[in-house]
């Protein structure tokens, strides 16, 4: 392992140093990187590793999923324990099925320190397998052993060494006592008849998925050691919070944690009632692993919760905490809950950021990950003062696990020029040591652009804060095409992070400037600055952006004011949306999965609290119906001119594929040069790698073909091209 002391300083300076000698980073590039999937598990000892690594293959037509244990120890070497080769869409399509290999490795757990778990699930059988292999110095891995079989597919699978208890989560039908009647339940739903499904509440749908009888709930099952060493169920598995008296459907839609002594697990569950899709209401519920009800510790509170973590003693649990009942965007404070007494208080309750994950580091600290201008950083949080102090505050730290007997910390760890891998952080000094190398090529072989900071004066008085990437070979006496990306979310950040899909440097690569701000609604800034969005989607922030913007192009002579393209997705597609009704400062535009219409959007849209919350209330109420009116991008498609991408995916349920159907129809119909790109297959991001690099061509092709090198180019642009008022908005 490499110990990076500086590690922002030494990753720019080293991509700056290549850029001449490496290659530009392509679509097909991103594409084939390697990638994380799925938990990570870290051996009880501390020694080890394991996680599951894809990686797909334009040339093959097909993905590799293979299981890796990486030693912790300097100089270790990962080791392959387990590769499954999907089959190409032609063995698919004739029928072939099963790829190489059969066992399909997810999900590793470690069940000792030199015994690892994992999930295969058979997707024409729809039931899963635990095997378990076992290593020796002299033999390696052993072959998979099947240590629990369940009749359907599980997920979330957890290890107690304490109590020797595993726990999963299952999909079973409310009633249900067993996973088998659960089981035959489904095959009866695959033979009967018709297809109908009928519902009487809200809540038809989610994500990309139509709700169903079944819910995910938390199963548990005692092993026993054979005198072999090898490991067998005791029972059959409990549904342990089957009996929960909840109002309704317990569904446990996050990931659970054991106490320390394993005979406990706490989880989060969304409140159940009939105002399920307008409410975010959720608890921390705590269950035995020997009982089949589960209660919540916070039942007073009417917001969100999220991320339970237990003490090491077990007395205490911290956790998150939102106030409003209908906000997912609120921020999130830390609890914590007393089991002795049964109270809970705020900790730093001052802190102006919305902690993502906690973690216990010692009986008196906290770690939390955050939003902080532009990063996600990592800092120790006193439990008895409140005191935050960051640790780690350059780039993006994802999760956070603890290594145990150590004073050292796994996190998943990127940038815009750094791809994902694992490293570790001490808890103390935040220094970082790297522990995977997944893709050694980029950054050395391939050029990848370091991000700039900017900061501009946005509308409101607000510091606007943004990232620009340089093209590779970049010259500042050029002048070169700008992408101005804007974020979906809304309330989210660009952070200086790697992504899978808008990843920054593809644009770079292609020879655009490259611009991301963070307007208003972004997280990070404060939670003003978050909630400043409120009943204000194309106010402030499209202000922001366009004041953003004039700054840019005043002090970046670079920049080619006449060759600008703007691209979205989600919330930013809404915005390209609003910029094609009051600007025709872009050449081209890119709207990916945005909205329309603010008013048919309430009406298909899933989560009903979201449009509820941003424009205060729903447009079935008067005064509400005014703020949906007035922010819709349909008011104002009379003046569409610019030319425009739409994409969008059937099984997208947060906005239906009939917003970006009515969005081409607008510029179709008026005689604008559109295109649109539509995915039978993909929800609301584009997931399937071939789409994925189908999706980037695209894109690329689009606005280079808008932006073209001309005779105007480098001339200034002129005034009137920049805003166009509208008056009524």
């Amino acid at each position: 392992m490499t110990v990076l002391r500086t590690l922002a300083a030494t990753v720019a300076v080293a991509a700056v140093a290549l850029g001449a000698g490496a290659r530009p980073f392509t679509p097909e590039d991103l594409v084939q990187t390697a990638r994380l999937s799925g938990p990570v598990a870290i051996s009880p000892n501390g020694a080890s590793v394991a996680y599951i690594q894809t990686q797909y293959s334009i040339e093959a037509k097909r993905q590799s999923t293979r299981l890796v244990v990486q030693p912790l120890l300097p100089g270790g070497e990962p080791v392959l324990v387990a590769e499954h080769l999907a089959d190409p869409p032609s063995a698919k399509a004739g029928g072939g099925g099963g790829g190489k290999n059969r066992i399909q490795a997810s999900q590793p757990v470690w069940l000792g320190d030199d015994t690892l778990a994992f999930v295969s699930t058979d997707p024409e059988t729809h039931t899963s397998t635990l095997f378990s292999v076992r290593s020796s110095r002299r033999r390696g891995w052993s072959k998979p052993h099947a240590v629990l079989k369940t009749a359907v597919p599980i997920a979330d699978v957890q290890f107690s060494a304490a109590s020797g208890v595993l726990a999963f989560t299952a999909e079973v039908y409310n009633g249900t006592t067993t996973l088998e009647e659960t089981a035959e339940l489904d095959r009866q739903d695959r033979e009967r008849a018709d297809s109908g499904r009928v519902y009487e509440e809200l809540w038809v749908r989610h994500w990309d998925t139509f709700a169903s009888p079944k819910l995910p709930q938390i199963h548990a099952v005692h092993l026993a050691r054979k005198h072999d060493g090898s490991l067998r169920p005791k029972q059959a598995a409990r549904n342990i919070i089957r009996d929960t008296v909840a109002g309704g459907r317990l569904e446990a839609a996050a990931s659970f944690v054991f106490s320390p002594d394993g005979r406990q697990v706490a989880f989060v569950a969304k409140k159940p009632g009939a105002d399920y899709a307008w409410r975010t209401t959720s608890y921390v519920y705590l269950a035995s692993v020997d009982g089949t009800a589960a209660t919540p510790i916070n039942a007073n509170d009417k917001g969100a919760s999220s991320s339970p973590a237990f003490s090491a003693d077990g007395s205490r649990i911290a956790y998150l905490q939102m106030a409003a009942p209908a906000y997912e965007a609120d921020r999130n404070q830390i609890w914590l809950y007393d089991a002795a007494s049964g109270s809970a208080a705020p900790v730093a309750a001052d802190w102006d950021r919305s902690p993502a994950q906690i973690e216990w580091a010692d009986a008196d600290t906290l770690l939390a990950t955050y939003d902080d201008w532009g990063r996600r950083k990592l800092a120790r949080v006193d439990v008895r003062t409140g005191a935050v102090t960051p640790i780690v505050e350059s780039h993006s730290v994802g999760t956070v696990q603890r290594v145990p007997g150590t004073a050292k910390l796994l996190v998943d760890y990127s940038g815009f020029d750094l791809p994902t891998d694992l490293f570790l952080v001490s808890a103390d000094s935040g220094a970082l040591e790297q522990v995977t190398r997944l893709n050694p090529r980029l950054g050395e072989e391939v050029f990848l652009s370091a991000p700039e900071d900017l900061e501009f004066a946005g509308a409101g008085d607000a510091t606007i804060h943004g990232f620009l990437l340089h093209p590779p070979g970049f010259d500042p006496e050029k002048t070169y095409p700008l992408a101005f990306v804007i974020h979906g979310g809304p309330q989210s950040s660009f952070a200086d992070a790697w992504s899978s899909r808008w990843n920054l440097n593809v644009l770079a690569a292609a020879g655009f400037v490259t611009v991301a701000m963070d307007v208003q609604g972004s997280t990070g800034y404060g939670q003003n600055f978050t909630d400043a969005i409120r009943n204000q989607w194309g106010g402030l922030p499209y202000d922001s952006l366009m004041m953003s913007l004039e700054q840019l192009l005043a002090t970046r002579p670079y920049i080619d004011g006449n060759r600008l393209a703007a691209l979205g997705a989600s919330y930013g597609g809404y915005m390209i949306n609003w910029i094609n009704g009051h600007t025709d400062v872009f050449k081209a535009l890119v709207n990916h999965d945005g909205m329309f219409s603010t008013v048919s959007t309430y009406y298909s849209t899933e989560e009903l609290y979201f449009p509820e919350t941003e424009f205060e209330g729903a447009p079935f109420a008067p005064e509400a119906r005014k703020n949906y009116e007035r922010w819709s991008p349909e008011r104002f498609v009379h003046n569409w001119r610019t030319p425009t991408l739409v994409i969008h995916g059937e099984r997208d349920y947060r906005l239906v594929v009939s917003e970006g159907l009515s969005t081409f129809t607008a510029l179709r119909r008026q005689g604008v040069p559109a295109k649109l790109l539509y995915f039978p297959d993909e929800n609301h991001w584009v997931l399937k790698p071939a789409n994925s690099l189908r999706w980037h061509r695209e894109v690329l092709d689009w606005i280079s073909r808008w932006t073209p090198a001309s005779a105007d180019a480098g001339l200034p642009v002129q005034p009137a091209a920049r805003f166009r008022v509208q008056g009524d908005q």
